[in-house]
C-alpha cells in the first residue's frame, strides 16, 4: 500500500526529447499520461511524486519543477438522499459528491423504479474492504440478439466526478423512459423514440463505482484526497491482463501510486469487471471514464499503432515495445477496427462542444507516454488472444479541464458547478457512443447487410457518396428511429431491392422503390443537417436512375 505519510508534490518533469519522456514509463511513477506534451526544448509531463522519487529523477538529470501548494476547495458532499421519485424530474439529483454507500443505494433505487427495463446486478465479489459492488442493467423490448455495452467509472479513487457523470446519465435516461420524454442537454436533445430504440436494442451495463474503497478513502480525510488505488493501494487500471509483467507504465513496488498488484486480476474489483465480460459474452464495447485533460482515447496504449504487420503484436515478446515513435516496434491493429475507433471517436468529440464550447481531442491512448495492464487494452485484446470471444472495442474519456493556477486537485475534484458542465458535455457523448454501437447491429442489420452486398456488386462512381452516407450512419439511424413513416418507407424499399436481386443479378430500380427512397432521404435530411447535402445528392441521383439497372444507377 502506498505510504500515506510520505510527502508528495504536484510536479512537472521536463526532459530533452520525446524519447526520454517515454522512457519514464518504465519507472512506475504516478505521472499523468494525458498531460504528456511537447515543449520548445523537449517534452514534459505532470505528476504526483514522493520526495524520494523527485530526488531520483533529478539525480538522473531530469528537470523537476515542484508546484507550490494551492489551497483546494473543500469537497461538496451530497446530502443523505431521502425518498427519491422519478416524478421530480431529470434535474432532481442533488449536487455534491456521494460516497460508495449512497451510490449503491441509488443504483438499487433506479432498478426498483422501472423493474421491467432496469435491473440490479450484484457483482460476485465484494471490494477489498468488503463493500458490495453493483451494476445497473438497462434492457427493454424483446429482442434476443443484441450487443452489450459496459459504461464504467471511478477506477481511480481521486477522480471523483466521473461516477457522478454516470449516475446523472442513468437518472436522465430512467426519467425519459418512465415519462416518455426526451433526454435534453444544452445543445443536444435525444427524443424518447431514440432512447427507447437504444434500450430496446442494446444491453447496457452501468458500473458507476468501480472502486468503492478508494472513493471512501478520498472522501474520509483532506490529506488522502489524491489517493489513487483501491483499499490495498493497487492501481485498478494497471491490474488487467495485458502485458502485465512488462513494467511499461506500471510498478511492482507496493509503495508506488501505480502499483499493479502481485499478479493480473489480483483484485476483486477487476475480477468483477472480468466476470461481466465472461458472463455476458455479447458485450462488444466498453466506455471507461477517467480524469483529466479533455481527451478521447482508443487502443493501443503500449506503443504506436500500425495496420500492416499482424505478426508484430502484444503476444510476441519484443525488447523495443514501449518506446513509441522509435521506428522499431509498433502494435498491430486491424484497419477496420482503427477506422471504427476514428469514426466513433469523432462522433463523441464533435457533440461535446455543443454544451459549453469546450473541445476534446481524439487520439491513440499511447500519446506521448505508454501504459499497460489497462481496461481498454485488456478488453480489446481478448478477441486476439481467443478468437472465440467477442471483439470488445473500448474507449477511455479523460474528462475535465487541465488545472488552472496549479490547482491539480481541482482538476480531479472540481467544484460541483464544474461537474455539471462535464455532465452536460459527456452525457451526449455517451449517447452518440451507444448509437454507434447500435447502428451496424440493430434489428434491421440483416437487411442492411443484404442490401449492402447487392449495392457493392455494382458500385462505381457513387462510392464516395455511399461512403459519406455510411459515415453519417448513426445520425441517419437516429432520424429514422424518430420518424416511423420514413423508416417504413426505407425498409420496404431495401427489402424490395434485395428480393429482386435474388432473382436478377442486376435489378432495375423500380419507380415505386425509388419514390420510397427519395421520400425517406428527404425526411432524414431535415433531421440530420450535417448530412443534408449528401442526401440531396442521393435524391437527385435516385430520381435520375429510376427505371435503370442498378449498375447504371451506381455508375
Amino acid at each position: 500500500m502506498p505510504d500515506t505519510e510520505a510527502a508528495r508534490h504536484f510536479v512537472t518533469v521536463s526532459v530533452e526529447s520525446r524519447d526520454a519522456l517515454r522512457l519514464l514509463a518504465h519507472r512506475g511513477l504516478d505521472l499523468f499520461p494525458s498531460t504528456a506534451r511537447e515543449i520548445a526544448d523537449g517534452a514534459a509531463i505532470d505528476g504526483y511524486l514522493r520526495d524520494a522519487e523527485i530526488t531520483e529523477l533529478t539525480e538522473s538529470g531530469h528537470d523537476v519543477l515542484i508546484h507550490p501548494d494551492v489551497e483546494a476547495a473543500p469537497l461538496e458532499v451530497a446530502p443523505e438522499p431521502g425518498e427519491r421519485t422519478l416524478g421530480a424530474g431529470p434535474d432532481a439529483v442533488p449536487p455534491g459528491y456521494r460516497d460508495s454507500i449512497q451510490f449503491e443505494r441509488l443504483v438499487r433505487d433506479m432498478a426498483q423504479s422501472m423493474p421491467g427495463t432496469l435491473s440490479w446486478i450484484r457483482l460476485p465479489e465484494r471490494s477489498v474492504q468488503g463493500k458490495p459492488m453493483s451494476a445497473l442493467r438497462m434492457r427493454g423490448g424483446d429482442r434476443t440478439d443484441r450487443p452489450g455495452v459496459i459504461l464504467m467509472a471511478g477506477a481511480h479513487a481521486r477522480e471523483l466526478m466521473n461516477p457522478e457523470v454516470l449516475y446523472n446519465w442513468i437518472f436522465r435516461m430512467t426519467y425519459a423512459l418512465s415519462s416518455q420524454t426526451s433526454v435534453y442537454y444544452p445543445g443536444s436533445e435525444y427524443g424518447y423514440s431514440t432512447i427507447k430504440m437504444l434500450v430496446d436494442n442494446l444491453d447496457i451495463f452501468v458500473v458507476p463505482m468501480v472502486n468503492p474503497d478508494g472513493r471512501d478513502i478520498v472522501m474520509s480525510a483532506e490529506h488522502l484526497r489524491m489517493w489513487r488505488g483501491n483499499g490495498r493501494g493497487v492501481d485498478l487500471n494497471r491490474n488487467y491482463d495485458f502485458l502485465f509483467d512488462s513494467g511499461i507504465g506500471t510498478s511492482a513496488d507496493p509503495a508506488s501510486e501505480v502499483y499493479r498488484g502481485p499478479h493480473a486480476f489480483s483484485e476483486p474489483e477487476t475480477r468483477d469487471i472480468r466476470w461481466l465480460l465472461d458472463t455476458f459474452p455479447h458485450i462488444t464495447a466498453v466506455l471507461d471514464l477517467h480524469s483529466y485533460s479533455e481527451l478521447i482515447l482508443y487502443p493501443w496504449g503500449d506503443d504506436d499503432n500500425q495496420t500492416t504487420d499482424p505478426a508484430q503484436n502484444f503476444r510476441v515478446p519484443n525488447p523495443d515495445r514501449g518506446v513509441p515513435n522509435d521506428g522499431r516496434y509498433r502494435e498491430y491493429i486491424p484497419e477496420g477496427d482503427l477506422n471504427w475507433f476514428l469514426r466513433a471517436g469523432s462522433r463523441m468529440r464533435d457533440v461535446i462542444p455543443k454544451a459549453h464550447g469546450r473541445t476534446y481531442t481524439l487520439q491513440q491512448s499511447v500519446g506521448l507516454y505508454p501504459t499497460t495492464a489497462t481496461i481498454d487494452d485488456y478488453t480489446f485484446s481478448r478477441h486476439f488472444v481467443n478468437p472465440g470471444l467477442s471483439k470488445v472495442r473500448t474507449f477511455c474519456i479523460e474528462t475535465g479541464k487541465p488545472p488552472v493556477g496549479g490547482d491539480y486537485l481541482g482538476a480531479f475534484q472540481p467544484p460541483y458547478a464544474e461537474v455539471y458542465n462535464v455532465i452536460e458535455e459527456i452525457g451526449p457523448a455517451i449517447l452518440e457512443f451507444l448509437l454507434e454501437i447500435y447502428c451496424p447491429t440493430g434489428p434491421d442489420s440483416a437487411l442492411l447487410q443484404a442490401a449492402d452486398e447487392v449495392l457493392a456488386r455494382h458500385m462505381g462512381a457513387s462510392r464516395e457518396l455511399y461512403d459519406g452516407l455510411v459515415a453519417h450512419g448513426p445520425g441517419i439511424l437516429r432520424a429514422l428511429g424518430e420518424n416511423p413513416r420514413a423508416r417504413v418507407k426505407a425498409t420496404i424499399a431495401l427489402k424490395r431491392i434485395t428480393e429482386v436481386a435474388q432473382l436478377e443479378h442486376d435489378p432495375v430500380l423500380e419507380s415505386d422503390v425509388a419514390s420510397k427512397l427519395t421520400e425517406a432521404a428527404t425526411a432524414i435530411g431535415e433531421a440530420v443537417p450535417e448530412a443534408r447535402s449528401l442526401l440531396r445528392e442521393f435524391v437527385a441521383r435516385t430520381e435520375q436512375a429510376t427505371g435503370q439497372p442498378l449498375s447504371a444507377a451506381l455508375a
